[in-house]
Order: structure tokens, then sequence, then C-alpha cells
């Protein structure tokens, strides 16, 4: 039997019990098979029933570690010059002990979701923030070059299980309506890491050393450590299976218990992510937020620098505040507009339709994201005119405030399109993500310096645009895509 016909005889159960929780399926209002609201389970150990201040907490706990991880990614940037003379080695080569952490950030992720998805999140969050702790200490006492960038790439290997797994988390603890919000405030901390971290940075590097760099942020991974050992519960859960929390007290849920649900793991498990690729309210938007992600942010970061000290003869502390204030106030004017709003427009949907909760009503946010592209044009322009770096930051907190717009609506629309299955949507988009953002560095600076900046940037403006332009479509036909795709029958009561 095809997955079209099997999704034909589900429809037909549902159909025939309106009330079977244990399908979390619903109709949508052209009568398809689509991902419902989650129903809790009639049990206190379903995290949907935690207090609400526990949920707030673990969704605050979890943004606040992919802030620090990402912070701890991009806080050396704006010290490659003395990092370059210390190592003697070029500034690009020094470069690069970010960009292989982007790259194992996007990459890692896709091998421990069969683990997560029957082992739990909690002992991945453990491990590997233990790992990116140890990792950040040993590249800063790195007396090699060799040494520093081996020990980067275990650091991202290790600080990349927020970012695969951050957005699973929050859908396990927050139902539909109140997704919005709390992906919101994640997509924010992860956003705004490597936009913060130029500022806090340029001082580190000014006043202590370009390895202080590295030790801050594994002193406060150490933290995070501490944090999560004592007060992060499991939040894995089948509504439909046994799970080794049942009927557990909280503190019983921060012992580790190996496997939480008894299910075995395979090889083509760790297939999974990829099968999500062939869903277009997958793929879409991982495309655009790839696009979105790069030229709204890593670009920035990429030529900053180099502007900076080009065209106003800033210092390393000036141009960590050039490169990491506009951006951050622009993201947060951003979410101050998108995660409450898209839930508050989703919830007033639910209302009118009987309490279906339509993912493509979240791509009502659509317009604000054109703003990136307006940022990316006047910031070129400013550039080859050599504007005052005011006009320049301007133009980064236009851009900045598309780009978390861009964010909340596409991890809120491709989860509620999938939520059993966000851990492996989540890890589609970061991949996509880590990837095209690796490229950047190898083309940015030539293209500006080339062709001129009032082309380099207008021309990847008008990529990202065309990448928006297929959201545009699902927002107006995606429910009936999602129809003709069919569910893709992964762990379904997660």
């Amino acid at each position: 039997m095809d997955s079209k016909e099997e999704d034909n005889q589900r429809i037909e159960v549902v159909k025939e019990d309106p009330h079977l929780e244990s399908q979390r399926l619903e109709l949508g209002g052209n009568g398809t098979l689509c991902e419902a609201q989650a129903q809790p389970a009639d049990s206190q150990d379903d995290p949907l029933n935690w207090p609400y201040w526990v949920k707030v907490y673990i969704a605050v706990l979890v943004s606040g570690l992919g802030f620090v991880n990402q912070m701890g990614a991009s806080l050396i940037n704006p010290a490659f010059v003395v990092m370059a003379q210390d190592l003697d080695i070029t500034v690009e080569q020094a470069s690069y002990c970010t960009t292989v952490v982007i790259l194992f950030m996007g990459l890692f992720p896709m091998c421990v979701v069969p683990f997560s998805n029957v082992y739990g999140r909690r002992v991945l969050y453990l491990i590997f923030t233990a790992i990116a702790a140890v990792c950040q200490f040993g590249s800063g006492a790195a007396t090699t070059y060799g040494g520093v960038l081996t020990g980067r790439v275990f650091y991202g290997i290790g600080s990349s299980i927020p970012l695969g797994l951050g957005a699973a988390t929050i859908c396990d603890i927050f139902p539909q309506g109140e997704r919005g919000r709390y992906l919101g405030i994640y997509t924010l901390c992860v956003n705004n890491g490597p936009h913060l971290a130029p500022i806090i940075g340029g001082y580190i590097a000014l006043n202590l050393s370009w390895r202080w760099c590295l030790y801050i942020p594994g002193i406060a991974q150490v933290a995070f450590l501490v944090c999560l050992a004592f007060t992060f519960p499991e939040t894995l859960y089948s509504r439909t299976e046994h799970t080794a929390w049942n009927d557990s007290s909280f503190v019983s849920r921060l012992v580790p218990r190996g496997k939480i649900l008894n299910r075995p793991i395979h090889p083509g498990h760790f297939l999974q992510p990829y099968r999500m690729i062939r869903f277009w309210a997958v793929s879409l938007p991982a495309i655009y937020w790839m696009t979105a992600n790069t030229y709204g942010s890593t670009l920035f970061a990429v030529t900053g620098s180099h502007l900076a000290r080009k065209l106003y003869h800033f210092n390393v502390a000036q141009t960590g505040l050039l490169m990491g204030l506009p951006q951050t106030i622009g993201c947060m004017i951003g979410e101050a507009s998108a995660g409450w709003v898209s839930d508050l427009i989703i919830n007033a949907y639910a209302r009118r339709h009987n309490g279906y909760r339509k993912p493509e009503v979240r791509l009502v946010l659509l317009p604000g994201c054109f703003t990136l592209v307006a940022g990316l044009i006047g910031y070129g322009v400013c550039v080859d005119n050599h504007r005052p770096w005011v006009a320049l930051a301007m133009n980064m907190g236009l851009a900045s405030f598309g780009l978390q717009v861009g964010a909340t609506m596409v991890y809120t629309y491709a989860t509620d399109c999938y939520k059993p299955q966000a851990a492996e949507v989540g890890v589609v988009i970061n991949l996509y993500k880590s990837i095209f953002a690796f490229t950047i560095g190898f083309y940015a600076v030539p293209f500006g310096e080339e062709a001129g900046y009032s082309v380099s940037f207008p021309v990847l403006g008008a990529i990202n645009a065309v990448a928006l332009l297929p959201l545009i479509y699902l927002w107006f036909y995606g429910e009936t895509v999602r129809e003709r795709q069919g569910l893709p029958h992964i762990h379904e009561d997660l």
C-alpha cells in the first residue's frame, strides 16, 4: 500500500472518530489530513501538562544555550588580526577557526537525531555541552594553529545540539497555539549570538587577549552544563507508548535511565532527516532561510571588519560595535513584531475554523521579510558612496528586522506542518543554513571589491528575494501541497 492510500484510510478513521487523540491528526478545511495541535495525555508526565513556569524556564535555558554556543563560535572574529600575528598565519587562515565551527554545527546534528528520539534530549545536551566547554579551553590553550583549529572542529560538534534539537525541545513542551512566541525567543537568541559576539569580542581582545575570546564562552558553557544537570528534565514523551518516565517525579526525570522509549535504532533511521527534504513545507522554507541567514547576518560579519577599517579606520572595539549593535537591535525589534503576532493570528484563525490551526497562517509574516532585501541594497549603495557609518548601521538594522521575522516564520511554519518530526525538520533547516553560510567567506569580499558593493549586495539581496517567492506560493497553496505529498510516517506518536 503506498503512502497516499494509507493517508486516505486514516482520513476515514478520523472522520469516524474525530476525538481519536492517539493519531494526533485532524482534517483541514478542504478535508486533507494534516498535523493537529498536540493534545495532552491524561498524565502529569506529559510535558504539555507541566507547570507553565517550568516550560518557560526550559525554553529560556535552551535558548540561552543556543545563544552562548553561537556567541562562542563568533567571539573570536574581531581578533583575527591579532590571532594571525600570534600564530604566524594569515588572517584568512585565522577566519577558518570560525567557518569550520559553522560547518560542523550544521552537519553533526544529522547524526544524533535518531538517538534523541530514543534516548531523549537531555543526555545529548549534557554530553555535547561538556564537549563544547572542554574544546573551548583546549583551543584557547593551544600553541599551534593546528591545535586551535582541531579544537574548533570539535567545538562545532559539541555546540551543535541546541541548534539541531532546540526547536524540537520547544515543540515537546508547548502546544501549537503557544509555539510561535517561544520559537521566536529561541531564534532571537540563536541569531543574536553572532551579532553580540563582535561587540564583546572586540573589547576582550583589546583588553585581555584573543585566547580569552575562547575561555570566556567555555566558562559560560560550564555554567549552563551545571544548570542542565540539575534543572533540565527529559522532554521526550510518547502519547501511545510506555516511556521510562511514566508516573515519575520531576527529580527522577533528571536521573539517567538509558532508553526513554523502548524501540530499536536502525541504520535507516539516520536517513530520516533526509526523507524530510522531499516535503516542500520543509525544503522551501529551509532554502529561503539559508539565504536569509547568510546574506542577512553572516555577510555583514565577513565584510564588516574589512569595510570598517577601510572606510572609517575603526579599531577592534569600534568595529565590533558597528558589526553587532545594529543587528542586535534590528533582530529584537523584528521579534517584537513576529512570534507573539504569529500566535495571535493563528489562534484567531482557529476560533473561526472550529479549532483548526492551519500552518500556512504563519506565513502572514512574509511581507516583513522583504526588509532584508531593502537593507542589503541600501547597505551596498552606502558603502560605494562612502556614506557615514550611521547609514550602514541603519541598513544593517533594517536587514536584521527582516532576518528575525523570517527566522520565526520558517521555524514555526515547518514545525507546525510536521510536529512529530520537529527534530528532523530542525536539523534540515540547520544543515542548509550552515553549509550555505560556510561558503560566503570565499566570495563576499572579492565580489564586492571587483564588482562594487552597490552591485554585489543588491545581487545577493535579489537571490534572497527569489528564494522567498516559493513561500508566497505555499502561503496560498501549501495545504494542497501537503495533502498531495502525504505524511512522513516517522514516529508520529511524539
